[in-house]
């Protein structure tokens, strides 16, 4: 069922990744927009882990890519809809 769930995405970056270091039990996480085109909001995505430190190193605005993932909710953000690309896997265009 895992794969009823699952985006690809491909854009370019609008921000910087905003690199969080790990604390507690929670895992390192990087944080950043991708504009995937006219007709499409620029969507918040959030890697964790390992990928958010390849992220924090490699990935800078402008830069195009090539995301799969899936949907997500942060419950960090304080916007009506919280949905957000968890990525799973960064291909650098």
């Amino acid at each position: 069922m895992r794969n009823l769930n699952s985006t690809l995405l491909e854009g370019q970056l609008t921000s910087e990744p905003l690199y969080t270091e790990p604390a507690n039990d929670r895992p390192a996480t990087a944080r950043f927009l991708l504009d995937a085109g006219t007709d499409i909001p620029a969507m918040p995505a959030i890697a964790y882990g390992r990928l958010a430190a390849i992220v924090r190193d490699t990935l800078h605005v402008g830069t195009s890519v090539r995301l799969v993932g899936r949907l997500g909710i942060d419950s960090s953000l304080d916007a009506m809809t919280p949905v957000v690309i968890v990525v799973e896997h960064v291909e650098i265009k």
